[in-house]
């Protein structure tokens, strides 16, 4: 009865110090927001973030934006995304994906996510075929996850 008891109590307290470390890590590891203004240009395709659990979602549109000097950006326009470790952006030929485990599918990576709430952009290669480009993903590298995506129209 005792090493019952025992157990269950070193249960909890793994339990409870795991749950707490993750969520210090996250609270004190934002990557935090900003407001910046976008520059206008011509929206060749946008979509919007969608929620795929409790703990990987996003909201809000994204745009492919050409810019009047013939550049590409992803502009994200007043986005939220959750926080979590090692966030990384891909312009996707995917056009559909089946939760967390899904794979990224051919993507451009443009990058560490910069930001995981407001406004801002990321520049987009020239040589990026976008004719192939159908999703925005946030992929978290470390755990080989999808946090969120956005599909292109």
């Amino acid at each position: 009865m005792k090493r019952k008891i025992l157990i269950i109590v070193l249960s909890v307290i793994i339990l409870a110090g795991t749950g707490t470390g993750l969520g210090l890590y996250f609270w004190l590891n934002p990557l935090g927001g900003t407001n910046l203004n976008l520059e206008p240009g011509t929206v060749l395709s946008e979509g919007t973030f969608v929620q795929i659990d409790t703990s990987h979602w996003g909201s809000g549109p994204v745009e492919i934006v050409q810019l009047a000097n013939g550049s590409l950006q992803l502009q994200f326009n007043r986005v939220e995304i959750a926080n979590g470790p090692d966030l990384y952006v891909y312009l996707s030929n995917k056009t559909s994906y089946t939760g967390i485990s899904d794979n990224p599918g051919g993507y451009v990576d443009l990058g560490q996510l910069p930001f995981n709430e407001g406004r801002f952009w990321m520049d987009i290669p020239g040589s990026t075929n976008l004719a192939e480009v159908n999703s925005v993903l946030i992929w978290c590298l470390q755990f080989t996850v999808v946090f969120t995506y956005a599909i292109l129209s």
